[in-house]
């Protein structure tokens, strides 16, 4: 028999959950009640606790209290009664090893759900204990079974049988973790976690495989016959989600796949998390459910050679600090797409490489090694989970390279700072590679080669980078007409205006105005 101690200081609450729960029924026996925590305690120095039902809310000791001190010293299990209004103080006891909660007013129904999970939990691990095997596996290993079925696709019909596998629907998670706060975050993480989804997955199997010390997979089974579905598993989730932001000083990202119901499918299912968890692009706590469809009115093509020409321009602009918004624009985009990891990795890695070889091309005079800069980038690229964390190595590497770069003497040499210089001073003209040249003195195809060599650009293309920028100014400030704008930055003409704006904007002049 499991040995059950119920804890509240209401009398009436005692008798309602001794006498309206059939103990027996349970394989349980109630061995002792009482009205405070302290009373528990001293109860349990000489006698065998099993299972501690007790309320939240009492005084001297709250439950929260004889949770913690029930954790620090006996193997025993803990349920707390709770009501509502209780419920994000219930959250802060996790950390002392509860099974579960259980609202008051619904304990007849709950109670002896949450006992047989609780049950279930202490015959597990006797079980361990007594075979020496690791927590929660029993006989049959799940999650080295799992683990090689998701990286390689390989199970046998004789591990189908021997684990029941062909029982259960299938939900995997991939789980992105960062850490804010390592004194805190990082204490009893592991712990933590698996508290908080022992408690939410509820009437749930789950194994969690840790792949890095902050990369996790976590596939979610349930019996085929039961009502529970994705919708209930991504609720499930949204949960788990709030109680970590509650008490948990991480960030942590969640990509859930679509449900699974064959065991076989479950490395599809990995790969559908991982696009999930790519999609995210936000800080902080959030979850993305696959879908193979791209999101209405996203971007279908990226031109990533234009869009790398635009992100160098604005890098080694030492008076524009749009880059790293114009990175994290694009990226964005992506994410709305049908873009996987892989390719989004592959874009941010060309734009970061191209950004470093422009530096080395200044020669500049620091102490840097850019080979070791690129390969630290290259490694942060390739172990980024999700493209938030891609978006931020790429602002990361824009925003040393402008530390290293901007105002150094060689950034720039004196060829390129006339050539632009004289662009500033006379874009609204019939401005030209010759018209320039001839107010430098220079031969033009000396110009040409020079600039190009220095800056990756052609001379014309800036002269068009530079009116393209004077026209966003217009756009966005003034009420002056498309055509007025083309002419008042050098072009003559209306639709040859549009088309160099939308080259290097990828909108036309009305929707970047709308837009605004």
């Amino acid at each position: 028999m499991i040995k059950v101690m119920i804890v509240d200081d209401e009398r009436n609450i005692r008798e309602g959950i001794i006498h309206l729960i059939n103990w027996r029924e349970l394989g349980c026996e109630v061995v002792h009640s009482c009205s405070s925590g302290s009373t528990a305690l001293a109860y349990m120095e000489s006698n065998t606790v099993d299972i501690v039902v007790t309320d939240i809310k009492m005084p001297n000791m709250d439950g929260i209290e004889l949770s913690k001190k029930i954790s620090e010293k006996y193997p025993a299990k803990v349920i707390i009664l709770t009501a509502y209004s209780d419920f994000a103080l219930a959250k802060q006891a996790i950390k002392y090893n509860v099974s579960d909660f259980i609202v008051k007013n619904e304990f007849i129904e709950e109670l002896p759900l949450a006992i047989n999970k609780t049950i279930d939990m202490l015959v597990k691990e006797r079980d361990t204990r007594e075979s020496g095997r690791a927590e929660g596996l029993g006989s049959f290993d799940y999650v080295k079974v799992f683990q090689r079925l998701i990286m390689t696709g390989q199970i046998s019909d004789k591990e189908i049988l021997e684990g029941k596998l062909d029982e259960n629907n299938y939900v995997l998670c991939a789980c992105d973790i960062t850490y804010f706060d390592k004194k805190e975050g990082n204490q009893d993480m592991p712990e933590l976690l698996n508290n908080i989804l022992r408690i939410s997955l509820k009437d749930c199997s789950y194994n969690i495989i840790p792949v890095s010390d902050s990369y996790l997979i976590i596939p979610v089974s349930y019996k085929k016959n039961s009502t529970i579905g994705l919708n209930t598993i991504v609720d499930y989730f949204n949960n788990i989600i709030i109680m970590i932001e509650e008490f948990m000083r991480i960030d942590i990202k969640l990509g859930i796949s679509s449900e699974v119901k064959d065991v076989k499918q479950l490395k599809n299912a990995y790969e559908e998390a991982r696009q999930a968890l790519a999609k995210i692009t936000t800080r902080g706590t959030a979850i993305k459910v696959y879908t193979s469809q791209p999101l209405p009115g996203a971007i279908t093509a990226f031109d990533v050679d234009r869009y790398t020409n635009i992100l160098l321009e604005l890098t080694f602009d030492e008076e524009n600090q749009e880059a790293p918004g114009k990175l994290k624009e694009g990226f964005e985009m992506l994410a709305d797409t049908g873009c996987t990891v892989e390719q989004c990795q592959l874009y941010m890695l060309m734009i970061c490489s191209s950004i470093i070889h422009k530096a080395v091309r200044y020669h500049l005079d620091v102490d840097q090694d850019f080979n070791e800069m690129e390969k630290e980038v290259y490694e942060k690229i390739q172990n980024a989970k999700t493209i938030f964390r891609l978006i931020h190595i790429g602002k990361d590497t824009i925003e040393r390279v402008r530390a290293l770069c901007i105002g150094k003497q060689n950034f720039k040499n004196e060829l390129v700072n006339k050539v632009e210089e004289c662009i500033r001073k006379h874009y609204r003209e019939e401005l030209n590679l010759q018209y320039i040249c001839n107010e430098l003195y220079l031969n033009n195809s000396y110009v040409s080669r020079a600039y190009r060599k220095l800056t990756g650009y052609t001379v014309t293309e800036k002269i068009a980078m530079y009116r393209v920028g004077k026209a966003k100014e217009l756009l966005s400030g003034t009420s002056m007409k498309i055509y007025e704008i083309a002419q008042a930055v050098g072009f003559k003409d209306a639709p040859y205006f549009t088309n160099i704006f939308m080259k290097y904007t990828g909108k036309s002049p009305t929707d970047f105005r709308q837009g605004q």
